[in-house]
């Protein structure tokens, strides 16, 4: 998977690309002049990824196929956690979970392992978690929310 943000991208989007390069176990690259088809040659056929901004801070994620044709866009406000300067990313690929069109999105979209809610405490040590809720997405390791996005809207594109 590549992320990457807008043309001109400010020190918070980069940051929240990265986190979820790392979160995900993919890529994050800075886009700078880069067109559509330079992004996906770059993708190498894995999903992609697109920060928007609104007013200077991270405000939508746009999720894109290996053709260029966006599937979803979640519109968000984002929340980091004060561990997270210090914590080290493990190279595991997240489960995640969830009820509703968000959660199908974004399984149809990752392809990660989906669990049920009441089996999160289940997982092994070290297990990274995608968990969609009704207002708010959360990226967390061993139980700990490192970083959050707050829903404030969702599109679905056709399939």
């Amino acid at each position: 998977m590549l992320v990457t943000s807008s043309r001109k991208p400010s020190a918070r989007t980069r940051t929240l690309c990265k986190l979820l390069s790392r979160f995900m176990a993919g890529r994050c690259i800075t886009r700078g002049k880069m067109g559509m088809q330079e992004l996906l040659e770059f993708a190498e056929g894995r999903p992609l990824i697109i920060i928007g901004e609104y007013h200077g801070n991270p405000g939508e994620l746009g999720f894109y196929d290996e053709t260029g044709k966006l599937l979803f866009s979640i519109r968000f406000t984002d929340w980091y956690s004060k561990d997270l300067d210090s914590h080290w990313f493990s190279n595991v690929e997240p489960v995640l979970t969830g009820q509703g069109e968000i959660a199908d999105a974004f399984e149809t979209f990752f392809h990660f392992q989906r669990i049920e809610n009441d089996k999160i405490d289940q997982l092994p040590q070290g297990s990274t978690l995608i968990a969609i809720w009704e207002n708010d997405i959360d990226f967390m390791d061993n139980g700990k929310t490192l970083f959050k996005l707050n829903l404030r809207g969702f599109k679905k594109y056709d399939f």
